[in-house]
C-alpha cells in the first residue's frame, strides 16, 4: 500500500535535539517486526480528519482554517490478512491509552488512505513494555486486546526515564 509523508512518519525517529529517544516507537517498531513481518505496518498513521471548533473566541481566518482539519496519530495501524489492527504503543502501561486507541478505532473509518481495507473492522489494541494487574484486564473487559512486549533493552529505559529521579536505581551496564 502506498502513502504519501503526509500520512505516516519514519518508524523510529533518532533521539532530536533535547536527547529524547522515542521509546515507544522503538517498541512497536521491534514487536511489530517479530509478530507481523508479514503484514503492511503504517506507523504513526494520521487518522481522520477531525473538526475542532472555537467558542465564543475570535481568531484570524486562517487560524480558524488550521483548527477545522485536524489529524490524530495512531502508533500504529496493521493491515494483516487475518485481521487489522489499530495500535497505541507505551512502555510503562497506562490507562489513557485505552481510552486513546478506543478513539482512533472509531476515526479509522474517516481515514481515506484506509478506505480500501474498511470492509473488515479494525481491532484496537494496546502495547505496553510492561504488565498491570489493573489496567490489562481493564482494557481487556472493555474490549482492547492488550500485548505484552518487553524488549532486551528494558533496563536501558527504565533506568532513564521511569525511575530517573529515584536516587535507589543501580546502574545499568549499556545493553549494545
Amino acid at each position: 500500500m502506498g502513502t504519501s509523508d503526509t500520512e505516516t512518519r519514519a518508524p523510529v525517529r533518532p533521539a532530536g535535539p533535547t536527547g529524547r529517544i522515542p521509546w515507544s516507537s522503538r517498541l512497536i517498531q521491534e514487536w511489530a517486526g517479530i509478530k507481523y513481518s508479514h503484514a503492511t505496518v503504517l506507523y504513526e498513521l494520521r487518522l481522520g480528519p477531525t473538526e475542532k471548533h472555537l467558542v465564543n473566541v475570535q481568531v484570524t481566518p486562517a487560524l480558524e482554517a488550521m483548527l477545522r482539519l485536524s489529524n490524530w496519530y495512531a502508533d500504529g495501524v496493521i493491515l494483516a490478512p487475518e485481521e487489522n489492527l489499530i495500535i497505541e504503543a507505551k512502555m510503562d502501561p497506562n490507562p489513557s491509552a485505552v481510552g486513546q486507541v478506543l478513539f482512533y478505532q472509531r476515526l479509522v473509518y474517516a481515514t481515506p488512505a484506509l478506505g480500501a481495507y474498511n470492509s473488515r473492522p479494525y481491532y484496537p489494541v494496546v502495547l505496553f513494555a510492561e504488565d498491570d494487574s489493573e489496567i490489562t484486564p481493564w482494557a481487556r473487559g472493555l474490549g482492547v486486546r492488550v500485548e505484552v512486549y518487553t524488549p532486551s533493552w528494558i533496563g536501558q529505559y527504565l533506568q532513564a526515564v521511569q525511575f530517573r529521579n529515584r536516587t535507589t536505581v543501580p546502574k545499568i551496564p549499556d545493553e549494545g
